[in-house]
């Protein structure tokens, strides 16, 4: 598996794996997403705001957290994210600060 690419202002990662909710999981891990004071994740043509829980959000609003694995998972709650995106594994995912 690739590791995610980093540059200055942003970090390059993977959906590699969708879990039977359909979340996509991708390869960008905390300390990653940590590096930016806001930061906003891009997929899918779309921009996420990181949360901290599925709770934060209304059902059926698409978010970014850092799952119980400690990487980094877009979600779509109470619905799936995968079909909702049209993603599959090996879709792009890039993070960057909310100010860049």
């Amino acid at each position: 598996m690739d590791e995610p690419a980093l540059e200055a202002h942003s970090v390059t990662g993977v959906v590699i794996t969708i879990d039977h909710f359909g979340n996509l999981i991708t390869n960008i891990d905390a300390p990653l997403v940590e590096r930016f004071r806001l930061p906003i994740v891009h997929a899918g043509n779309r921009a996420f705001s990181l949360l901290r829980t599925y709770g934060d959000t209304r059902p059926g609003e698409y978010l970014a957290l850092i799952n119980s694995f400690g990487v980094l998972e877009i979600a779509r709650a109470e619905q799936s994210a995968a079909e909702g995106l049209g993603l599959s594994r090996g879709a792009p995912v890039v993070v960057r600060s909310r100010t860049d």
